[in-house]
């Protein structure tokens, strides 16, 4: 009996080692809010933001997430509607959360950020158009279009192009560009340039013919067409059609794949903008800087794409918030989070290192770089200059 009853307990030890241990609770993910335009006019901003977005967080989650927990990115459409960015940034306050990131255009940003000004949270705006208030709660993606054209100027005196056309939409981002181009000019280094022929254009002009025989008549060295997506277009169909041979330059808001694959036909030979500092990965040298380019592009190419301007963009300022928040309290409150970035320098982005100490940007001239587009081989953006559209170096 004795020998019965302790096999019997044997056999229901056994059972119990063979019975299913239920799996331990999943930490709850670490949600970032963000609002883009993933339907409507900018789409095609909100997209290529969103496809970053899914990369960076399986990058971010391989390496721990924020404080053991998974990160999630929970993403709002706003329909390229800046109304309905109010609406939906009004709902995040209401839930006190700590961090938006707002994709899509300048408007966008410009619409919310008298919501965040005064006790946030902390608002990371995409578009590098918008310029924020220093020391507020509103950070910017990216360099000043100031910085950028300065960069471009840098090179066309290298390269002794004087004789500079230009043409412009008049909306606000021709205007803003016509702005920062007088003040270039104005500067003591460009005073040597010549505006041949300053042309101006709606953006729903179906055609500009006569401007560009103007400014082919005009004779320049280099011909700055401003603007971004269609009105671009119809300057680019122009410049092909009267036979102008010049480097164009156009605004780095042209920096995607998408927009480059629409020209494809009437893409000049020499297509030039200025450009964050990523596209210069085979370039520079060894350091912190390309480390975190080579961070993006191992991730990009696992999932079978290509970064352009749009993943630029959104790269460095989700790698900065998820730094931050890694390094402060889990119940970080909104002040807190905007201290600590204010405090940042010396952070190692793919566009160089971050500085906030005064510039809610952390990046400027020093971080700008001429590319032109590979119109033989459409694979990418070529670096011709090294930072601050200087003279490339061995």
């Amino acid at each position: 009996m004795k020998q019965v009853f302790r096999n019997a307990f044997v056999s229901f030890v056994l059972l119990l080692g063979m019975a299913p241990v239920p799996a331990a609770a999943q930490p709850a993910p670490y949600e970032i809010n963000v609002i883009l335009p993933l339907t409507g006019g900018a789409a095609f901003v909100g997209q290529a933001n969103l496809e970053t977005l899914h990369i960076e967080e399986k990058t971010i989650n391989a390496s721990g997430g924020i404080h053991g927990r998974p990160v999630h990115f929970v993403v709002q459409d706003d329909q390229s509607n800046p109304t309905v960015d109010v609406q939906l940034t009004a709902g995040l306050i209401a839930k006190h959360v700590n961090a938006i990131i707002q994709g899509g255009l300048a408007a966008s940003c410009r619409a919310t950020v008298p919501l965040v000004s005064a006790n946030g949270p902390v608002m990371y705006c995409t578009s590098p158009s918008y310029t924020p208030q220093v020391a507020g709660y509103v950070f910017v993606s990216g360099t000043a279009t100031l910085d950028g054209m300065h960069a471009l100027f840098n090179y066309f005196k290298w390269h002794n192009w004087k004789r500079i056309a230009i043409m412009s939409t008049t909306d606000a981002s021709g205007q803003e560009g016509d702005t920062v181009m007088q003040q270039l000019l104005a500067m003591p280094e460009f005073r040597a340039n010549q505006v041949t022929d300053w042309e101006h254009f709606a953006p729903a002009d179906l055609s500009v013919a006569a401007q560009m025989i103007k400014i082919r008549e005009s004779k320049p060295d280099v011909l700055v067409a401003w603007g971004s997506g269609a009105p671009v277009q119809t300057e680019l169909r122009a410049i092909k059609e009267t036979g102008i041979t010049v480097p164009i330059v156009v605004s780095l808001a042209n920096q995607t794949y998408g927009t480059m694959n629409q020209w494809n036909d009437i893409i000049p030979p020499q297509l030039l903008l200025y450009s964050m500092r990523w596209p210069s990965f085979e370039t520079i040298g060894h350091g912190p800087v390309k480390d975190a380019m080579a961070v993006m592009y191992k991730a990009y190419r696992a999932a079978n794409v290509k970064p352009d301007g749009g993943a630029a963009v959104t790269w460095d300022p989700v790698m900065i918030l998820v730094h931050m928040l890694r390094t402060l309290p889990e119940d970080a409150t909104a002040q807190q989070l905007r201290d600590a970035i204010l405090a940042l320098h010396g952070f190692a982005g793919i566009d160089g290192y971050y500085d906030y100490r005064g510039n809610q940007r952390g990046v400027g001239l020093k971080d700008d770089i001429v590319v032109r587009w590979d119109s033989q081989n459409h694979t990418g953006w070529i670096p011709l200059s090294a930072p601050a559209g200087m003279p490339l170096t061995k």
